[in-house]
């Protein structure tokens, strides 16, 4: 047999380097399904701060629009069963500002949405002779049951606003 060749043939996989294959490919797949996830919880979380920040952006600009009569916004709970405590007659432009807020609070789709609106003064009352910047602190914080879920599922949180308003 001298002389002779011996011929190999290697065709294709084995059957062990499919499974091998198969396993990455599987594992792969898993971590990208468990990715997908996160980032989708992620997104509905990012979504409800947004919605919850833009809600207590407009009730700080509905403020700096009325700046003469900031300490009427002071008190306002959207949750409350006096939810607007300003008057109808004398306090028009609030009473109003508070009822549109209210409804975008419940229109809002975020769970349990609760809007609350503190205003207090900084520098001394003007009508007492004191020289005055007649500036006011308002805090407005807007909370909510959180939707995705995450480890805050079915917790309440908040997003807090502070502005300092001094009237022209």
């Amino acid at each position: 047999m001298v002389g002779s060749k011996i011929v190999v043939q290697d065709g294709g996989f084995t059957m062990i380097e499919g499974l091998v294959a198969g396993g990455i490919l599987a594992g792969v797949l898993l971590g990208i399904s468990g990715l997908q996830t996160m980032v989708m919880t992620q997104n509905v979380d990012s979504k409800e701060r947004t919605v919850a920040m833009n809600l207590g952006t407009e009730m700080i600009e509905r403020i700096q629009s009325n700046r003469q009569k900031v300490l009427e916004y002071n008190n306002i709970n959207t949750t409350a069963g006096t939810p607007c405590p300003q008057s109808v007659t004398t306090q028009r432009q609030t009473y109003g500002d508070c009822q549109q807020w209210r409804t975008m609070m419940t229109s809002s789709n975020l769970n349990g949405a609760r809007g609350t609106v503190v205003a207090t003064r900084i520098d001394p009352d003007p009508t007492t002779g004191v020289p005055t910047l007649n500036r006011m602190n308002i805090v407005v914080v807007v909370s909510w049951t959180v939707k995705a879920k995450n480890t805050l599922f079915g917790q309440t949180v908040s997003t807090t606003l502070q502005s300092v308003i001094a009237p022209e």
